[in-house]
């Protein structure tokens, strides 16, 4: 008996990957986003007073990242700027942790969550008030940086199984003018 190379209809997969795409396939183009962003955010919260490029670079790959991720180009062109502005303000320090919550937001749109996975939006949220009771100088900003990407990775794990159990149409919402769709 052969295995049947067609998924079984029930079988939950992701929303963007049924996007049909005008450029590339899903999977370099998911893995590339994903690496800009990350190096992207990474540079802009690694500038000091003494390494301002680090800034310039981040604030270009971050938008570069979103615009190369599989999804509906307008929730593509609707994230970067507010995402690249609330990164800027993340430099202020641990105070400014709850802005971690407007990334978080911004990739459970590009990746077409369905509307209850954005309950895990008060994770970052949640953490960014307890953070300050361990973290109480600014050189103590790379705590800040690890937990909080922690718990956001985390957090988008956590939609995405909340995505799988409760899929409803909402995931799927904007798939259904594929047509006039671009990627």
């Amino acid at each position: 008996m052969s295995a049947d190379p067609n998924p079984s209809p029930s079988r939950w997969r992701e929303p963007a990957s049924r996007l049909p795409l005008r450029w590339g396939a899903y999977r370099p183009r998911l893995v590339a986003g994903l690496a800009m962003l990350f190096v992207g955010t990474a540079c802009v919260l690694g500038t000091t007073a003494y390494s301002l490029p680090l800034l310039l670079v981040g604030s270009l790959m971050q938008p570069a990242g979103w615009a190369v991720l599989p999804s509906t180009i307008g929730r593509r062109v609707a994230v970067p700027v507010p995402v690249l502005g609330f990164t800027w303000l993340m430099l202020g320090g641990s105070g400014f942790a709850w802005c971690y919550a407007v990334a978080l937001a911004a990739w459970l749109l590009v990746r077409l969550r369905p509307l209850p996975s954005f309950a895990v939006l008060l994770l970052p949220i949640l953490w960014s008030v307890a953070l300050p009771r361990f973290v109480h100088d600014y050189q103590q900003g790379w705590i800040t940086i690890l937990t909080s990407t922690a718990v956001i990775v985390a957090a988008a794990w956590l939609a995405r199984w909340i995505a799988v159990r409760f899929d409803s149409w909402q995931s799927v919402r904007t798939l259904r003018k594929e047509n006039s769709r671009l990627d």
